[in-house]
């Protein structure tokens, strides 16, 4: 299965293409000790060490970890007959002037190092970082990342007859033939997916279409949902996607990187969004305030859409360490192009400044030529480079210097980004979009069969949405504080309506080993959806999919917890549901049905109508 996907998706890390033969390693973790590690570090361990076991058996084991190259497959185990994820091998990540020839300690039956991290010259893929001595674990070997990992995996480690080993399996690596390994990998992949069947093809759905928008009553996951989604677009594949705290743990490492986040709401606007002048005080040089200035600064839209175009492969941080250097001293500045491209600017950098000088090329300033008007903080250009900040004072110079710092250093490639924006439905949509709302579509992409550019209004750039960018918008059916969305977005956007689910209920509980409170928690949620989508009861032009109240709200610790969602979240949003005449509901249906359910209890099947039909 040579999977083409993970070639491109890796090749920051793994040269793939320049590898003429991939072989293929089942990589067992023998001690539960050094599995968290290894999953978390996505790492092989090797415990085996010269004066702990037998030496021939260290020697063989080495002479065979020493022929894996970059590229090679490993397929991870623990315990031994089941198959947990595979990953590619990449070269030693680390750096140190600890180097060592694997040859030679093979050779001389001994280790040259009792502590350290050592990489060994004969190998790119192999090394060691001895912590605490020679009795401590240290043999490893580094993947890009563990693919499909799954925690109750179902792929044996068998099947294929000793035909398939080309090594002793009693060893804790052996290679095994391509067509075993290749049908292995294909098994996680498959098994990762219908484990994750909803997650995955709502991911393909958003990769095809560019924009979706999850939408649902409250509590029926839209924020893991989001989470999940996103992850699976950016070909996360290490993650478990039905581990509630794996995803968001890995969510937020992504935020301001290949995840961004917004929420709409009614002041919200094109300045904010896209970008705008914002107001910065200007001051001396003795630090007194000299007047304001009106500078662009970009929005989150135009902030996503550029982290598009950066690497992962290369640290911007550094590059902007390095680059430093370079333009170190008047004598050694630069010209670089503004964004725009219309004009340039000299950049130069004097040791032991904290901000960067830069001036037009243009500037008429006769104050010397090492005047700088528009200097500019290094920490705040690294925030901006990084995607968790700006320059405050010139966003716009700090910018055209970072994309500088990117093009010196080749940090400019395509990736996968997320912009996910909550509460879409509550924004001014036609105001915060402006003219990029045509912009949205496939087609209309810089890769699509029909791209457009636009002007931007404030820094008069040339602009165009990457087709690389992945819109997720969440939106609440339940309120009705503002209007629908209209047209115009919605024919740009392909919509997943999220609906309670009772089953997700039952699964809470039942890993919580917690039976009886679960009973009563599904018996509730039922008696509840029966009360909503009542024909007497249900009006409007609302489903029963926009009102049910979402299963989130039903899951809880302990039945105290429960009551006390029932009490100040559910019976709170049904009231607000009759108030506002999406539910037509008597005074006396209401509450029994309130007191009912503020004792755990359903209404029952002869309380769910009134018989007095006049009063209300």
């Amino acid at each position: 299965m040579e999977r083409t996907d993970y070639i491109e998706r890796r090749e920051d890390m793994v040269s793939l293409s320049a590898v003429t033969f991939r072989r293929y390693w089942i990589a067992r973790l023998s001690d539960d000790d050094y599995w968290s590690v290894a999953l978390e570090n996505n790492l092989w361990l090797m415990q085996q060490r010269y004066h702990i076991q037998a030496n021939h058996i260290v020697t063989q084991l080495l002479k065979l970890v020493k022929e894996i190259k970059a590229g090679d497959v490993l397929l991870l185990t623990h315990p031994n007959k089941t198959i947990y994820a595979y990953g590619y091998v990449v070269k030693c990540p680390f750096q140190t002037d600890r180097v060592s020839s694997l040859s030679d300690i093979i050779s001389s039956n001994r280790y040259d190092y009792d502590s350290g991290i050592v990489c060994f010259k004969d190998t790119d893929v192999f090394y060691e970082d001895l912590r605490n001595g020679v009795n401590d674990w240290g043999q490893r070997i580094s993947v890009d990342q563990w693919h499909y990992y799954s925690q109750d995996s179902r792929v044996l480690n068998y099947g294929c007859g000793y035909a398939c080993i080309k090594g002793n399996a009693r060893q804790s690596i052996f290679e095994v033939d391509a067509g075993f390994a290749k049908s292995k990998m294909e098994e996680l992949e498959k098994q990762y997916n219908k484990k994750n069947m909803f997650i995955s093809n709502i991911a393909k759905l958003l990769l095809s279409k560019r924009n979706i928008i999850l939408q649902g009553a409250p509590g029926t996951g839209k924020t893991y949902n989001t989470a999940a989604i996103a992850l699976k677009a950016l070909g996360i594949t290490d993650t478990d996607l039905t581990d509630h705290t794996a995803v968001m743990e890995r969510y937020n490492s992504l935020l301001g990187d290949q995840i961004f986040f917004t929420t709409f709401h009614q002041s919200l606007d094109y300045e904010d969004f896209v970008e705008g002048l914002k107001p910065h005080v200007q001051t001396d040089e003795n630090g007194n305030s000299v007047g304001v200035t009106y500078e662009p600064e970009d929005g989150i839209f135009k902030r996503a859409c550029n982290a598009v175009q950066t690497d992962q492969s290369k640290d911007i941080v550094e590059c902007i360490d390095d680059y430093l250097q370079k333009i170190k001293g008047y004598e050694n500045k630069r010209e670089i192009p503004t964004v725009s491209g219309k004009s340039s600017l000299f950049v130069w950098w004097k040791e032991g400044n904290s901000t960067i000088s830069s001036r037009s090329t243009s500037s008429t300033c006769s104050r010397g030529e090492e005047y700088t008007p528009s200097p500019m903080n290094i920490e705040k250009v690294k925030l901006q480079a990084l995607g968790k900040g700006c320059e405050n004072n010139w966003q716009a110079y700090a910018q055209a210097f970072i994309n500088a710092v990117k093009e010196e250093y080749g940090a400019i490639a395509d990736k996968r980004v997320v912009l996910i924006i909550d509460e879409i439905n509550r924004g001014n949509v036609s105001k915060i979009f402006g003219e990029l709302i045509t912009l949205l579509e496939a087609d209309k992409r810089s890769q699509g069969a029909h791209p457009i550019k636009v002007m931007l209004p404030y820094t008069k750039a040339e602009f165009e949405v990457p087709s690389n960018l992945y819109i997720i918008g969440t939106m609440n059916t339940t309120d009705r504080s503002t209007g629908t969305l209209d047209y115009a977005l919605r024919r740009r956007f392909a919509f997943v309506t999220l609906k309670a689910d009772e089953s997700i209920i039952e699964k809470y509980y039942n890993e919580a080993g917690n039976r009886e409170l679960g009973d009563i928690a599904v018996a509730l949620f039922k008696d509840i959806r029966k009360f909503i989508e009542n024909p007497k009861h249900l009006c409007g032009d609302m489903s029963i999919d926009d009102l049910m109240i979402g299963h989130s709200f039903f899951m809880a610790e302990d039945k105290e917890e429960l009551l006390a969602k029932v009490e100040y979240e559910i019976i709170p949003l049904i009231n607000e549901y009759i108030n506002d005449g999406i539910l037509a509901v008597k005074n006396t249906q209401k509450e029994s049905a309130f007191d009912s359910w503020l004792h755990l209890t359903p209404i029952g099947e002869a309380e769910q109508d009134d018989p007095d039909e006049d009063e209300r």
